[in-house]
């Protein structure tokens, strides 16, 4: 991860005074824009959460997490993100209620019963030991509290030579079935299991196998367009067609 210049930072100041960041356009990705919304603007909110997101990154999807939340952490193991966030913070009108830590999750030793939802946006897939951190979120949430996250399982994508290039470049451990995220679930200790299929046209197909040859940033303006293209392809998909992330909820009983 590179760290931000300083003619960056000048320029994110600028954007967070005009109230322009955070957005959910300066992901530049249509991809990430429409997992969003559905992750988290499909939820019902009180105000009152209190929110874990792991791997957190750079802050921004945290920081409009945290907008809806009571208060929100976000967590990741890489220092130099971590101080990114923190720097954000210091400049984010309305951020008190957002803190960042730089640790692995089964470092920090938090009490059981912690939090009422945990977000993983695209993150479990690069985990090796996937498997202790759903475990580790099935301790922390209080009883009711719910996980909400996302995963790569590139089932529409069917060029070999494309799914080892992503493997690679991104750091995938695993991609998911939805038996597999089913079951994992399962053995965890959760209940009220949700799944959903997120991008499974032929649009989709086309711009992730053009992310994975030339990068996934499409620029602000143009992710924006695509984003309302992409979500009216995906309405009119076959609905059991094989997509590119699978969405998952569940409650801890």
């Amino acid at each position: 991860m590179v760290e931000l210049s300083v003619l960056q930072r000048i320029g994110l100041r600028g954007l967070m005074a005009a109230r322009i960041w955070p957005h959910l356009h300066f992901t530049y990705s249509p991809f990430k824009i429409l997992e969003f919304r559905e992750l988290v603007d499909t939820l019902d909110w009180t105000g009152r959460e209190r929110v874990l997101d792991i791997g957190c990154g750079a802050g921004l999807q945290t920081f409009l997490i945290g907008r809806r939340a009571g208060h929100t952490t976000g967590l990741d193991t890489d220092p130099t993100f971590i101080e990114q966030a923190r720097w954000s913070a210091g400049h984010v009108r309305g951020a008190g209620r957002v803190d960042f830590e730089v640790r692995d999750l089964l470092a920090v030793g938090w009490p059981a019963a912690t939090f009422d939802r945990i977000f993983s946006i695209c993150v479990l897939e690069h985990i090796p030991h996937h498997r202790a951190i759903v475990a580790e979120c099935a301790r922390l949430l209080k009883p009711g509290g719910e996980i909400v996250f996302s995963v790569d399982t590139l089932a529409a994508i069917e060029d070999p030579d494309l799914r080892r290039r992503h493997r690679q470049d991104h750091g995938v451990v695993q991609y998911f079935t939805p038996g597999e995220l089913r079951d994992l679930l399962a053995a965890t200790g959760f209940a009220d299991i949700r799944l959903k299929t997120l991008f499974r046209s032929d649009l989709a197909r086309s711009l992730f196998a053009r992310g994975i040859r030339r990068g996934f940033n499409f620029g602000r303006l143009r992710a924006s367009s695509l984003a309302s293209a992409l979500a009216a392809a995906e309405a009119a998909a076959p609905p059991d067609a094989p997509g590119l992330f699978l969405a998952a909820r569940a409650r801890r009983p």
